[in-house]
């Protein structure tokens, strides 16, 4: 059975993802656009079989939020398009994803938040599209690590650049933790493995109204405790 669905994976996988990209490129509406991501990322799902635990209960639906996610691998992609569907969020990520063929110009063509590292001008423009973003009821979902994380044991230090992003954006942070997903896909390799067990989680969002730019690195900490101790609890269930 496993050997099927690891076939029926790659024989489906590539011409739905040029699908729905073309259809996302094509789109006149943000509401159209969603529609692609979200069941991209459900089919996307279904094609692994992953057998996923996801509890958002400390989430609003009505909210507009900066994810805070932490990153193992490309399969966290979809799991969040298929999870997250009850908001319209846009990923914040680096210049060269944008580049690939066809799914990285469907990012850019359904307003996906590109952040140039080697250019702190353009950095700064990337930053103001993210407040527009967010200001516009889509939110930004940021993978505060900065890279996908290679070991399943513990996250990686998180960086300040996404701080001060969420901190010009003026919304509530929403923390969510997933582990798992490096068993259907690990960092480098489209290599997936069907009917792995994923969790997910979601903490109590943080308000930053009391922060500023100056507190970055408070936050980045604070963030960073409560995302380590969930995570350590969802690896030890």
């Amino acid at each position: 059975m496993k050997i099927l669905k690891f076939i029926a994976f790659y024989i489906i996988f590539f011409p739905m993802t040029i699908f729905f990209s073309l259809i996302a490129m094509a789109s006149r509406t943000q509401k159209s656009a969603h529609w692609c991501e979200r069941n991209w990322g459900k089919m996307t799902s279904w094609l692994t079989g992953s057998i996923d635990d996801v509890d958002l209960s400390a989430l609003d639906k009505n909210e507009t939020y900066v994810f805070m996610v932490n990153h193992q691998s490309f399969y966290d992609i979809p799991l969040l398009f298929n999870h997250l569907a009850p908001w319209e969020f846009k990923f914040v990520a680096k210049k060269s994803l944008f580049e690939f063929p066809i799914f990285g110009h469907a990012m850019s063509a359904t307003n996906h938040i590109s952040i140039d590292r080697t250019n702190r001008r353009q950095g700064m423009k990337d930053i103001q599209h993210a407040v527009e973003v967010a200001a516009g009821g889509n939110c930004p979902l940021i993978f505060p690590e900065g890279t996908r994380n290679p070991d399943p044991a513990r996250l990686l230090p998180f960086k300040t650049g996404g701080m001060v992003l969420a901190l010009r954006c003026q919304k509530p942070i929403a923390p969510i933790v997933i582990y798992g997903a490096n068993e259907v896909c690990k960092k480098g390799s489209l290599f997936m493995h069907p009917y792995r067990k994923i969790k997910i989680k979601a903490l109590p969002p943080i308000d930053i109204s009391e922060y500023t730019v100056r507190d970055r690195v408070e936050l980045r900490d604070k963030l960073q405790a409560a995302m380590d101790a969930a995570y350590a609890e969802l690896k030890n269930e």
